[in-house]
């Protein structure tokens, strides 16, 4: 269960920092770019969705090394392969949870963490697009 702590902290920090550092940087550079600002908002919501799916897929990386360190396993009918646990990954992120995949073991841990920070970073995204789109209402 040790393992399974250190894995969830240093996964959630990890992406937790990587979250905040693209979206500042981005941020700081359209605000002293010249762009349009349909571009602007283009490449902010580009760069925001591409940032989620990343995101799933740093905890599809820490979901296969906890496999392969024995912390548990994925129940589906068939074979489980990348693809498989890159798809739970995403549904556990935007916290749907269809069910259709579902861990076992102590990675039943991991995915409680990862949904709590999807719910956290996505609500974040969420309200910086809409403090965005205020700001430049008001401009």
């Amino acid at each position: 269960m040790l393992t399974m702590a250190i894995l969830s902290a240093v996964t959630f920090l990890v992406v937790g920092a990587f979250h905040f550092a693209i979206l500042s940087r981005v941020a700081s550079r359209l605000d002293k770019s010249d762009m349009s600002a349909g571009s602007h908002h283009f490449l902010l919501l580009g760069t925001i969705g591409l940032l989620h799916v990343f995101e799933a897929a740093v905890y599809t990386v820490a979901f296969r090394l906890g496999q392969s360190w024995g912390l548990g396993g994925f129940k589906t009918d068939g074979p489980l392969t990348f693809m498989d646990v890159y798809y739970f990954s995403v549904v556990n992120y935007t916290t749907l949870g269809l069910g259709d995949i579902y861990p076992s073991g102590h990675l039943r841990f991991l995915a409680g963490i990862e949904s709590l920070e999807g719910f956290l970073l996505l609500s974040c995204s969420a309200s910086y697009l809409f403090a965005m789109a205020k700001q430049r209402i008001k401009d």
